[in-house]
């Protein structure tokens, strides 16, 4: 039986047959970007709160990937939870079959690289500049192919439970148990991890916060491996 529904989060949209959440945290995400543009005017808080919709956008297209790979598999998925650090693709199962958990975990990331491409293209033909590159000034083409690219690769860092984390443990399960893999994928996580929130503390607190959550999660992927069987696997983590 699926999980009932938190009242935290508001359905907006059905895409390919899954539902689609924004969590209620989004607010403080559209008070932030409010409270740093309104110095600069009303048409900067609208142009940010656009770029908001845009990243989201991306961040979307890559969850449905990881939805409609999974579904060819036969996976039940609930919905697609959108929260400020990313989205979460909500499934009632992860595959143990290393070749369908590889293809479900890729599909995210390589999504986020060919809008990456297609947008890199498009703005040399739009005969705007590329380089260097920009999240937030410049030409809006380019920084859409910036951020497919950072969230594309970031994703593929082999940290469990992000999308690298489980083609690695999917890559080690082909040689492996599943219970080994999982645990050796965890140590690696948690060093990635702790790297996450050292430079996190130093430069960006949301990759501190990032960072912690990795570690935490890690640690529930061993459990959750061990426990395979009794119930339903714990539900895909958030892609940024």
């Amino acid at each position: 039986m699926a999980e009932q529904q938190p009242v935290r989060s508001l359905r907006v949209a059905r895409l390919l047959g899954v539902d689609v959440r924004i969590h209620w945290t989004f607010l403080f995400l559209l008070a932030l970007v409010v409270a740093i543009d309104q110095s600069s005017g009303i048409h900067a808080v609208v142009l940010g709160l656009i770029w908001i919709v845009v990243i989201f956008g991306s961040v979307l297209l890559h969850e449905l990937a990881h939805c409609v790979v999974a579904q060819r598999d036969g996976v039940v998925v609930d919905d697609i939870l959108l929260v400020p650090i990313g989205g979460i693709s909500q499934m009632r199962s992860i595959p143990t079959d290393p070749r369908e958990e590889l293809a479900i975990a890729i599909a995210g990331p390589l999504t986020s690289l060919a809008l990456a491409v297609i947008f890199a293209v498009l703005t040399v033909l739009s005969g705007a500049k590329i380089w260097p590159p920009t999240l937030l000034a410049g030409p809006w083409l380019a920084r859409i192919a910036w951020f497919n690219l950072v969230i594309g690769v970031f994703n593929l860092l082999p940290a469990l439970p992000m999308d690298g984390g489980r083609v690695l443990r999917a890559a080690l399960s082909m040689k492996e148990d599943r219970r080994t893999a999982t645990v050796q994928a965890a140590k690696v996580a948690r060093g990635i991890a702790v790297v996450m929130i050292a430079v996190g503390l130093a430069y960006d607190i949301w990759l501190t916060f990032i960072g912690a959550f990795v570690l935490l999660a890690a640690g529930a992927e061993e459990r959750s491996t061990e426990d395979e069987g009794t119930g339903p696997a714990p539900k895909d983590p958030p892609k940024s």
